[in-house]
Parts: structure tokens; sequence; C-alpha cells
């Protein structure tokens, strides 16, 4: 049996955490005088990142970005307890971990990542997990992509990224692994052409396992 890694994105991929990274933008967007719809704030954070929408709008009207970080930071931390596990995150997990296949996380989240999962149940499913303290460059640059494979022996050839975004889609690339892009229905998000699979839910990739099998 092929022995596969899977590298996993986490807010919006194992967690739907935007119930609480949406309104904790828009609470710290209006702090500084700033009205935008949540809707716009979730498709922004979809195409690229709650950080790249923060800088922008920081830039654009001459705020401190890292004032107007620090704030969402402290609002998104305070609504963890809004955090739920993605459907079939779990039992995706534990069919990977039954059958021998390996899970890691990498995430843009910083200290509350681990508290999140922990709270999920899904804390356990991963033999290691690198986050924003971890000191690499964000994504899509595939510096920590590349780490996991050097440090625990990944062949590229089975390895995948799995995410909900374009940006997942291209630090894959550019580590030279493959890609799963999730994309939820409720998700204003576009496929890429450029994901090696695409899934509209977690229960999906075990049969994906059963084919590169």
């Amino acid at each position: 049996m092929k022995q596969l890694a899977f590298i996993w994105d986490m807010d919006g991929t194992l967690v739907d955490s935007y119930p609480a990274i949406v309104p904790a933008a828009g609470e710290t967007l209006a702090l500084f005088g700033v009205d935008l719809e949540p809707e716009a704030i979730h498709r922004e954070v979809i195409a690229s990142s709650v950080g790249a929408l923060l800088e922008r709008i920081a830039r654009e009207r001459g705020l401190d970005a890292a004032a107007v970080k620090a704030d969402f930071a402290l609002r998104n931390d305070s609504r963890i307890g809004d955090i739920r596990p993605m459907p079939h995150a779990r039992d995706c997990l534990e069919a990977l971990r039954q059958t021998g296949h390996q899970s890691f996380v990498y995430t843009h989240r910083g200290a509350s990542c681990e508290a999140i999962l922990r709270k999920n149940g899904l804390e356990d499913y991963f033999t290691e997990i690198v986050t924003a303290l971890s000191g690499f460059p964000r994504k899509p640059e595939p510096d920590a992509i590349l780490y996991l494979m050097e440090k625990y022996g990944l062949e590229r050839d089975a390895c995948f990224y799995v995410g909900d975004r374009s940006l997942d889609i291209e630090a894959a690339e550019r580590a030279g692994i493959g890609s799963i892009l999730l994309l939820d229905p409720q998700s204003p998000g576009k496929a890429t052409g450029r994901e090696t699979y695409l899934v509209r839910n977690l229960g999906e990739i075990p049969v994906i396992v059963e084919s590169e099998e």
C-alpha cells in the first residue's frame, strides 16, 4: 500500500472558522472607521487572506497596519468557541490514520491553533503542527511544506496539501506536490484549474486515497 502524507490548512479546511473570522474582521474595521459587508470580507479572505485584507485597507486609509491586525487578532481569538470542525473532518482524519497515512498541519494561525484543534477533538491526528509562530514565510511561499517534507522524508509524488483557497494551491505548486482544493458549496471561492483534486467535502478524500493507492 502506498503511504501518503497530507499537509492540512486549518481555517476553512479542517475547521469552519469563518463564523469567527468574518465578524472579528468586521468589528476591527468598524473600529477604524471602515464599513465593509460580511459577504465582501468573506470573499476577500477566501481570495487572499484576512491579513492581506487588513493590510490593504490600512494602506488605503493611512492606518497603522500593525495596530489593525493586533486588534483583529484579539477579537478573533476571543471567538474560538464559535469554531466547529468542517463536515466529515474527524471521520476523514480517522480513516487516513487507520490506513497508515500521515497528516500534518501548516496554518497561518498562531497561538490559538492547537487550542482550536484540541477543543474540536482533532489535535491527536497530526504528526506535527506548524503555525505562524514557527517563523516560516507565509503562503504561497513553500518553506514550511518543504521543511515537513525534509524532516519526515515525504516523497513529492505521495504528498498533498489540502486547503480551501487558491493561495493553498499555489503553495503546493511551489513545493512540487499535489493539492486538494476543498470548495464547500457555501464558499465564495472558485476552482483554480490547477488543483490535483477538487472536493466538495472532506468525506471525498478517502476515495482519492483509494485511487492513489
